[in-house]
């Protein structure tokens, strides 16, 4: 592989709590396998080809920035729809997740729509809930991985592909009480991985960074050293356990 094309989608509206740190994570990775890349910045309007992009990432947003991006990310459906089922590499964080449910609603109840990549719903409540998260993710449930929520929105009835068994905190439920969705959190289908782990996600657990660039470049991965922040994860999850 010569090069990842890289598409930050919706930079100006949802980058809240410096999440674009996955990003800067995933560069890293490819620079230490001496891969060239190259991040492009699109947003509402703009023209966008799907299929020239190796990966595709959105962050989280305000409610309000997401209801913007909501109704121009409806108009997109079908290209994205066919970029994930062409195994283009998804990167979704925090509420942007609602975007690929069938619908959510924003705190004045206000139906938006969703792509429906997933059955879920979404609901905004402008409460905040927050909580750390130890889980095991589906392609590695041996390991444990340390993420953050802070939301103010949640889904109901995600049932399938899911991307982490939750040990400890807030699975897709709104609480960490009880039931069948506090212990899943976020999806995994195809390359699309979906998280409300904020941290950022990859920075915190590089087993799920590598992962993720193992699909991304396929047979041109090649391991690097991550001793630093193996180490960090172990001091972590050692404090939240």
């Amino acid at each position: 592989m010569n090069k990842v094309t890289i598409l930050w989608l919706y930079d100006d509206l949802l980058d809240l709590y410096g999440d674009w740190a996955n990003l800067l994570a995933v560069t890293k990775g490819l620079d230490a396998m001496e891969i060239q890349w190259e991040i492009d910045h699109k947003s509402l309007d703009d023209e966008i080809d799907f299929s020239a992009y190796q990966m595709v990432y959105l962050g989280p947003g305000k409610a309000r920035n997401l209801a913007r991006a909501a109704q121009d990310f409806i108009h997109r459906k079908e290209a994205v729809l066919a970029a994930v089922e062409q195994d283009t590499v998804f990167l979704v964080i925090g509420n942007s997740r609602l975007l690929f449910g069938k619908s959510f609603t924003d705190a004045q109840g206000e139906a938006l729509p969703g792509i429906g990549l997933f059955d879920y719903t979404g609901q905004e409540t402008g409460n905040v809930f927050i909580s750390d998260v130890l889980a095991h993710p589906a392609f590695a449930p041996d390991i444990a991985s340390y993420g953050f929520v802070n939301r103010t929105a949640h889904i109901h009835g995600n049932e399938r592909d899911y991307l982490f068994t939750v040990q400890k905190g807030a699975g897709d439920s709104e609480s960490d009480g009880g039931g069948e969705e506090s212990l899943h959190e976020g999806n995994l289908y195809r390359n699309f991985f979906g998280s409300w782990q904020l941290g950022p996600l990859l920075v915190k657990n590089p087993e799920i960074l590598k992962e993720l660039l193992r699909r991304l470049v396929g047979e041109a991965f090649l391991d690097w050293n991550t001793t630093a922040e193996e180490l960090a994860l172990k001091l972590t999850l050692n404090e939240i356990q």
